[in-house]
């Protein structure tokens, strides 16, 4: 199963598509309760996570009613950013469609497939700065178990 989802929902946060945001991200949790209760029969699930390709995402299809001034450095900003060169984003959808038709046709596929150098890569930043979080943390989330040590120390505050 190929569910397509955003790298959006992954790395998101931005102003002005919060919603659509949430809705990829709602994608992903359903795909790894999916996952998990389709693998005993061999059925394996792919969240394929897009950067920005060359389709009408952006254009005539989306529709953006005029911003108030209160809203212009959030969601006009990424109006602007969305629809700021001609030639468009940089993923070529001609290209994606021969890359998931080779991973459809393979036995071992990943969990999630980021597609493009800013879903790549932003992905690969998130998932660092996530790892480096969680075991920073992990005394603290640990302790919260009856059988572990508590209280514990918490990691110091940042200094900014």
């Amino acid at each position: 199963v190929m569910q397509f989802s955003s790298v959006g929902w992954r790395v998101g946060g931005s102003p002005g598509i919060a919603s659509y945001q949430a809705a990829k991200f709602a994608i992903d949790g359903f795909s790894r309760a999916l996952r998990a209760e389709t693998a005993p029969f061999g059925v394996k699930v792919v969240v394929v996570e897009p950067s920005g390709f060359r389709t009408d995402w952006a254009g005539a299809s989306m529709r953006v009613h005029e911003i108030p001034a209160e809203y212009a450095s959030t969601v006009g900003a990424m109006n602007s950013r969305v629809r700021q060169s001609e030639s468009g984003p940089a993923g070529d959808p001609a290209r994606a469609a021969e890359i998931l038709v080779a991973v459809a046709r393979r036995r071992d596929i990943p969990e999630h497939l980021p597609l493009g150098v800013n879903a790549a890569e932003g992905s690969i930043a998130l998932d660092r700065r996530l790892l480096e979080a969680d075991l920073t943390w992990r005394d603290v989330s640990r302790s919260a178990d009856s059988t572990e040590p508590y209280p514990v120390e918490f990691p110091p505050d940042s200094v900014n």
